[in-house]
């Protein structure tokens, strides 16, 4: 295959409004999209690194991109194992390079071969998946909704009646996800969980600082409420010293933390293998990157709802994104991401 351009742009959404949870305070988001081009087609890439959370910065990020844009010659016939060689190159300790060109070369590839992009990494792929919703952001209700809700204020009888408040607005049987973003000490953990008693729970996320894998541990022998961990998920050495440590109930996997598709694909195998919860998660991406985390939940066979909707929260975007339906996205037919244009 012959490269015709490849090309990188900045990019900046805003939220509606500011998007508040324990760590940080943001009134924007940016990132990167790589653009790769042949015979007429185009595939896509979002790399956005989010400060607190990702280590690379959007500098660096920029340089690795163009590094990738200027090691491809023109007119040079390329094959899918190289490019994804120097897309490992070259984004090597930058997971969201290396996520965002991984993207780009198998969205151009699925559609160079007239498939869906989750039907070109894996033949048998779900032809949906389910996501988590956010309260105040939804137009709909069904029996078994998860919602996800963000742990903010120091006070806990004040987050009691938060949690309390939304479960009695609904009519139907919802669970929700408590994300604490590591906010809480072992104490105040072992209490709020002790408050949450009979409550319709579904997990708790990130409730300590991940530093100390002995609280962790404890939290978890003084509450049946499942715990969820994201921040330090991201290769499979870290996956397997959690479960060496009896560490977590739910893995949250997010995939420009992790980079390689590849390598993300090897990470669910062994947490099925160990039969172990886990679903994949948004990072604040634009609704290219979120659309990529749509198809791979369907390669990689997640059952768990996933908390990739949060397209809700900008007040633009880059491109559309499917609706979901009693919490169910559905495919349709269109090769690749089905990305027919971008505003950038």
């Amino acid at each position: 295959m012959i490269l015709d351009s490849i090309r990188i742009s900045s990019y900046e959404l805003r939220f509606r409004k500011e998007y508040i949870n324990a760590k940080f305070k943001l009134s924007n988001r940016k990132g990167w999209i790589i653009q790769l081009s042949s015979g007429g087609f185009t595939g896509y890439g979002d790399c956005s690194p989010l400060e607190k959370f990702s280590l690379e910065t959007l500098d660096q990020c920029a340089y690795a991109l163009e590094g990738f844009k200027l090691s491809i010659d023109s007119n040079y016939n390329i094959d899918l194992d190289e490019l994804l060689y120097l897309s490992k190159v070259h984004g090597e300790n930058l997971p969201s390079v290396q996520f965002a060109i991984d993207c780009a070369i198998y969205d151009l590839y699925s559609q160079l071969n007239q498939l869906q992009f989750n039907k070109y990494l894996n033949k048998n792929a779900y032809s949906n998946i389910s996501i988590a919703h956010y309260p105040n952001c939804i137009n709909q209700s069904f029996d078994g909704m998860i919602l996800k809700i963000k742990i903010i204020n120091d006070n806990l009888f004040k987050n009691l009646d938060y949690i309390d408040s939304i479960l009695d607005n609904y009519k139907c049987n919802i669970r929700l996800r408590l994300d604490c973003n590591g906010s809480l000490s072992l104490d105040r953990a072992i209490r709020f969980c002790k408050m949450l008693d009979g409550k319709s729970i579904d997990y708790i996320e990130q409730p300590l600082n991940m530093q100390s894998y002995e609280d962790i541990y404890e939290l978890s022998m003084h509450t049946d409420i499942p715990i969820a961990i994201d921040e330090v998920i991201v290769d499979i050495e870290s996956i397997e010293k959690l479960l060496e440590n009896s560490i977590g109930d739910v893995f949250i996997l997010k995939p420009m933390l992790i980079g390689n598709i590849d390598k993300l694909k090897k990470m669910t195998e062994l947490l099925s293998n160990e039969e172990k919860r886990f679903n994949i998660s948004s990072l604040l991406e634009s609704n290219i990157g979120r659309l990529a985390y749509v198809h791979l939940a369907s390669a990689l066979n997640v059952q768990e709802e996933c908390g990739i909707a949060t397209n809700v929260f900008f007040e633009n975007d880059l491109c559309n994104f499917p609706k979901s339906k009693n919490g169910i996205i559905s495919f349709d037919n269109q090769f690749g991401l089905g990305i027919n244009e971008i505003n950038i």
